[in-house]
């Protein structure tokens, strides 16, 4: 359910910041009009004073965003060094469904529909654009778009719970985020369309506008079948918030999460940007939040089973949902059952690691997300990662943090703006018992002070220690011979031939060719044959080409066409 096999592998602010730095905090009576339509749809007189939209810097921070993943995937591109294959399928994917055909992507394997691998409709939206521009590049772009324009949800969110200041440095900590880093570092991947979708329901979520967040998180269930439990989770919390405001606060780990008691400053009481003819009574926003949260969690169940068990199965080449086998099912297929036991067992197994990833998860918010009960949509998807048996699932690499990250970054900023107001001088906040809270109160208040600030400067550090740093270096430019030999090799192919080829040029030649990968089980015979010895994924290396691929197929009269610096280009007459 989760991804695919692999062939490889600055002035903090304070609580009692000016009038200019901060959105006044608004009675919990004062609850936000729904804005179905998002955020782009109001104008700018109109837009909510904590709105990111209107200010210079999270534009700044989008583009440098947006310039810094981009460069990176399309230089990984360019110098034809993929993750994995996944950029190729994708490319063969979207090509297929811009020129109306079946999505039938031959890398994977010959024939192969890959509605039958993953529930992934919604990358169809990209398909216009790559008629326009076919290249893998295209889906490269709109992919750092996504992760770019994701950022100014998470700073509306940071800017109206807790002050202009602190929304700009939780967006740009969001922005640079490990995270993301990770899924630009993996080629393209369709989760990377969730990413803003999240963004933008649960900034809404936490400003009070339920019609919004449900309008945002309807369409992730396209994206991948898995996030329906993310939609659903969505759905219980607005469920909760509309009927037990204080059972959600009782979610939190740790004792600040109860600290509104009496105050009115809790859960049920986040802060927006609204203006005031904006407002609506409790009353609306309870009935929108409990039924449009019934809503969400039938529609996000609904998608995730139907796909499983009927849309996934039924393009299937063996009619089957192919990641059974990473869970705690027992017997193959659609028709798998769960053990319990098999789960709990699996769940522990491996749990240094998947405790050190817990930790380097929450540690870029200063482990503030920890007190906010919206970090609980983010333990579904944790959760099947954690129970599969694939060991990939469970670690920092390849793109399966990517959509954690909205998620802890806005739950950090709930929790912030609850603690900044808690802790203004005019508050009437209820001091715990000093001998058992006194010393978490200082913590609390110290985090709600600088908590941005660390997250800026964590993100910062960080960005040393992930795919990040490679723009600091020069190698990360360079397009050797090797390159270039096999770029005037692809340029041997004619669009529209059909070639077998080696991991490295799978995505280019995908963009115009029908392509497999070389060695795969079932391919046909081919017009061309490809072939990087530098980079074949054969073990051990092929020494003599020309005769390897004469072994390969004695009789089919493939000629060499091709050589320079051990790439190869074969052609059969």
């Amino acid at each position: 359910m989760l991804g695919e096999r692999r062939p490889r592998a600055t002035t903090a602010n304070t609580a009692a910041a000016g009038a200019d730095d901060r959105t006044p905090a608004v009675p919990s009576a004062a609850l936000t009009q729904p804005d179905i339509a998002g955020p782009h749809a109001s104008s700018p007189a109109a837009a909510a004073p904590g709105s990111a939209w209107r200010d210079p810097v999270p534009w700044a921070i989008a583009s440098l965003v947006f310039c810094g993943y981009f460069t990176l995937s399309l230089y990984r591109l360019l110098q034809l060094n993929p993750a994995s294959y996944d950029l190729g399928i994708y490319t063969e994917y979207v090509k297929q469904l811009s020129q109306l055909h079946a999505p039938v992507v031959d890398i994977l394997a010959p024939g192969f529909n890959l509605l039958g691998n993953h529930f992934q409709v919604g990358v169809a939206v990209l398909a216009p654009f790559f008629r326009a521009f076919p290249s893998p590049a295209t889906l490269l772009f709109f992919q750092a778009l996504a992760v770019a324009v994701s950022v100014f949800p998470v700073t509306t969110a940071g800017t109206a719970l807790a002050g202009r200041t602190a929304g700009r440095l939780i967006g740009f900590a969001y922005g640079f985020s490990w995270g993301l880093q990770q899924m630009i570092n993996a080629d393209f991947h369709e989760i990377a369309l969730a990413v803003p979708l999240l963004a933008f329901s649960l900034s809404a979520l936490v400003r009070r506008r339920p019609a919004a967040a449900i309008c945002w998180a309807m369409p992730l269930v396209f994206i991948e079948e898995d996030q329906g439990f993310s939609v659903a989770a969505i759905g219980l919390l607005l469920v909760l918030s509309a009927l037990r405001p204080r059972l959600l606060a009782a979610l939190s780990l740790l004792p600040s999460a109860m600290s509104g008691r009496g105050t009115g400053e809790g859960f049920a009481a986040w802060g927006d940007g609204s203006t005031a003819a904006d407002r609506v009574s409790p009353e609306g926003y309870r009935h929108t939040a409990l039924w449009g949260g019934v809503f969400l969690v039938g529609w996000g169940v609904f998608w995730t089973v139907f796909a499983i068990t009927v849309f996934i199965p039924h393009f299937n080449p063996v009619h089957q949902y192919y990641f059974w086998k990473d869970g705690g099912v027992v017997g193959g297929g659609a028709r798998g059952s769960f053990s319990p036991g098999r789960i709990a067992v699996q769940l522990g197994h491996g749990w240094s690691v998947k405790l050190r990833t817990t930790v380097v998860l929450l540690l870029p918010t200063a482990f503030a997300a920890l007190c906010s009960p919206v970090a609980l949509i983010g333990l579904p998807g944790l959760a099947l990662r954690f129970v599969s048996t694939n060991t990939a699932y469970w670690g920092t690499d390849w793109q399966y943090n990517a959509t954690i990250m909205p998620v802890l970054f806005i739950a950090a900023a709930e929790a912030i703006g609850r603690w900044q107001r808690l802790s203004r001088p005019a508050g009437a906040e209820v001091s715990p018992p000093a001998t058992r809270l006194a010393a978490w109160v200082i913590v609390r208040r110290g985090v709600a002070r600088h908590g941005p600030a660390m997250m800026a400067a964590i993100a910062v550090a960080f960005a040393f220690q992930f795919p990040l740093n490679n723009l600091w270096h020069g190698d990360t430019y360079r397009i050797d011979a090797h390159v270039q030999a096999a770029d005037a090799a692809m340029a041997v192919v004619p669009d529209g031939a059909t070639v077998q080829t080696t991991l490295g040029m799978l995505a280019p030649l995908a963009a115009r060719t029908d392509t497999f990968w070389i060695g795969t089980a079932g391919n046909p015979l081919t017009q061309y044959v490809v072939f990087d010895n530098n980079d074949s994924g054969y073990s051990p290396a092929i020494k003599d080409v020309p005769a390897f691929i004469a072994g390969l197929y004695p009789h089919d009269g493939y000629v060499e066409v091709f050589e320079r610096d051990y790439v190869y280009v074969f052609r059969r007459t």
